[in-house]
């Protein structure tokens, strides 16, 4: 230094003065955009408003924010064709449950009647064969046996056989197996109903009885039974009717190899043909 004075102040060359001017230029922008967010922040309000604009209007909860937004349909898509089907089922319902249903019930009642004027059909036809087979059994086949004392109706074909003892009147058979018999005893001074508990004690030896009651014989009331009967090695089965008419008592007992049910229209033929002479 010189004691003349402070030294002088140099002008700056052009080349350091652009560079001067440059930075200064950035300072200024510096300051510019402190200054500018200053601004903002004072004005932040005004600004958070204007960004709020943008935002979407809030969407009230409901049935579409729990099952998400709705999709665009496209035409002729599956939920056409579901609604079509829908609408076909429900068309289906409808007719069925208005027409069909009363042919259907005309059509079972239909069936019924058909069913049953066949079984009728059938019944009568059967009915017919049975009731023709029984007048012709009963009436055609059959023959009259009359000794004076008693008379009765027997099937055709059957062998008679007239009594040798004083009790037995007379045997008719078909064969050795299956016959019946006839006999009276006088009673006498004894009891009917004695009489009859002895003979009941007689089948009881050889055999069980399984059923006994009445019935009406030529306008009597008579004591029957049933049972199986095994005279020696074979079983038989038997029924006996037992009646009392002018202080005789009067023994009718038929013997088969076979149930009695297979002989009901024979038995039947003999008890209701049935006479004691006056």
């Amino acid at each position: 230094m010189s004691e003349d004075g402070p030294p002088r102040l140099r002008r700056p060359e052009n080349g350091n003065g652009k560079r001067d001017s440059s930075k200064l230029g950035k300072a200024r922008a510096d300051i510019k955009e402190k200054v500018s967010s200053l601004k903002l922040k004072k004005g932040e309000t005004s600004l958070s408003s204007k960004v709020s604009s943008f935002k979407p209007n809030k969407i009230s909860t409901g049935k579409h924010e729990k099952e998400g937004p709705r999709k665009l349909r496209v035409p002729h898509t599956q939920a056409d064709k579901k609604s079509s089907s829908k609408d076909i089922r429900t068309k289906f319902l409808k007719t069925i449950g208005q027409k069909p249903i009363w042919s259907i019930i005309g059509i079972i009642i239909l069936i019924i009647l058909v069913a049953g004027t066949a079984l009728w059909i059938t019944g009568d036809k059967n009915q017919t064969n049975i009731s023709n087979n029984t007048t012709q059994h009963v009436v055609n086949s059959t023959n009259h046996y009359n000794n004076g004392n008693i008379s009765f109706d027997y099937p055709a074909g059957w062998n008679v056989t007239n009594g040798t003892s004083s009790s037995l009147i007379v045997s008719v058979s078909q064969d050795e197996n299956n016959s019946f018999s006839i006999f009276e005893e006088e009673l006498l001074t004894r009891n009917f109903t004695y009489r009859v508990a002895k003979w009941r004690s007689n089948v009881l030896e050889k055999g069980i009885i399984y059923y006994e009651g009445d019935l009406t014989i030529d306008n009597v009331t008579a004591y029957e039974l049933e049972a199986n009967y095994k005279p020696g090695d074979k079983v038989f089965t038997t029924r006996g009717i037992a009646l009392q008419k002018n202080n005789t008592a009067y023994f009718i007992i038929f013997v088969f190899d076979k149930a009695l049910l297979d002989y009901k229209s024979e038995m039947d033929t003999v008890i209701n043909s049935f006479h004691v002479n006056a």
